[in-house]
């Protein structure tokens, strides 16, 4: 039976998590433009922006083990407060040590945000619409990645990375209250499996590559390297307060794509089944990021970067719902391949933009490996 309106727990949850994100956001848009003004070198920006994915491989795990044997309200809160203090720490900018250590931090406070907000939220979702489940949740807490990325990109140009980071970071703490107001269990996690969908190793595979390209490509290569490129395309005459900014408006369009489109885009994957949705978006997706790569117009990369982030945000609406559904196990072992594939992007694109001096190199290589994953969808045998 279809859901017209999200329950308490998605709206709040989904909320509180908008806040947590909007100190890791701003990074995205500011650092591939700032990052010579900071004192960093380009791989220096890379091991910054995947740092807190590589340390997911681990906290992943550690977070699910915790949702079993402790309250999920208070672990909840307590990661909401520790992503808060990371951001404070983002202004120690002279020191490449610190902005990795913050960086590390966030990744563990992501870790059990996610895990808990996400398994939380679908808990007890009928099947049938459980994309749509997740994209309403999905698109209330991607709008702190709006706001992140295009007000925290203005309010850097405006006053300063030094002096808007604290107040990003104290305007995140709101995320606690809210939290409260969504009433989580104070209980661990349920995590039975006894109920969830059978997870054959074929299953388990294709999977485990659909989280990985899903990680790599999108919050990976794009967006780690989105921001060279449109620098590059607007010429050296343009100002780099311009380039920062279109740089956070062409990645917060990916997040108001999440907040106003995630619920009927996850909805195509309850009626057409995760197969087809899968297979058709990441040939939209990946045709797109090479129309983005080829284009010499900053406006063509700009709306052809617009339109793949349409397919991921049908993408992440219907994989994740699908793959929640199956348990916290297989969810867990879902999410670490995508972090896996979002630390390893960031380095590869801009290791590639080191070696060959091609901007658009990383995001020629995400387009080239969203075709290749709709062709191997296709020709899998598991069930999805």
């Amino acid at each position: 039976m279809p859901i017209r309106h999200p329950s308490k727990t998605v709206v709040f949850i989904g909320i509180a998590t908008a806040f947590s994100l909007l100190g890791d956001q701003v990074l995205y848009s500011v650092l591939p433009v700032y990052f010579e003004e900071l004192g960093l070198a380009p791989i220096e920006v890379g091991l910054i922006l995947s740092v807190n994915r590589w340390i997911r491989l681990i906290t992943n795990h550690f977070a699910h083990r915790m949702a079993e044997r402790f309250r999920s309200d208070l672990l909840f809160a307590c990661a909401l407060l520790l992503g808060s203090l990371t951001t404070a720490m983002y202004v120690f900018t002279s020191l490449f040590t610190v902005l990795l250590a913050a960086r590390l931090i966030w990744g563990l406070a992501w870790s059990f945000i996610r895990h808990i907000g996400v398994l939380e939220v679908m808990r007890d979702v009928p099947a049938e619409v459980s994309g749509r489940t997740m994209g309403v949740y999905n698109g209330i807490s991607r709008l702190g990645s709006v706001t992140g990325l295009l007000g925290g990109a203005f309010l850097v140009d405006l006053v300063g990375f030094s002096t808007a980071l604290p107040v990003i970071a104290c305007v995140s703490l709101l995320a606690i209250p809210i939290a409260m107001r969504a009433k989580l269990p104070d209980r661990p996690l349920l995590v039975s499996e006894s109920s969830a969908t059978l997870v054959t190793s074929a299953d388990a595979r294709i999977y485990a590559v659909i989280g990985f390209i899903l990680g790599a490509v999108g919050p990976g290569l794009v967006m780690a390297t989105l921001g060279a490129v449109l620098a590059e395309r607007l010429g050296a005459s343009a100002s780099a307060i311009s380039a920062a900014t279109l740089t956070g408006a062409v990645l917060a369009a990916r997040y108001v794509l999440d907040s106003l489109a995630a619920p009927w885009l996850g909805s195509l994957s309850d009626r057409f089944g995760v197969r087809a949705t899968v297979v058709g978006f990441t040939l939209f997706g990946g045709m797109a990021l090479l129309l983005a790569a080829s284009a010499y117009s900053v406006y063509l990369v700009a709306v052809s970067t617009v339109l793949f982030f349409a397919s991921g945000t049908a993408l992440q609406a219907g994989v994740t719902g699908a793959v929640s559904q199956r348990g916290s196990r297989p969810f867990r072992d879902f999410i670490t391949c995508m972090d896996f594939g979002a630390a390893t992007g960031p380095l590869l694109g801009w290791w590639l933009l080191g070696a060959f001096g091609f901007d658009a190199a990383g995001i020629a290589l995400g387009g080239v490996m969203y075709l290749a994953l709709a062709i191997l969808v296709v020709s899998a045998r598991s069930r999805l």
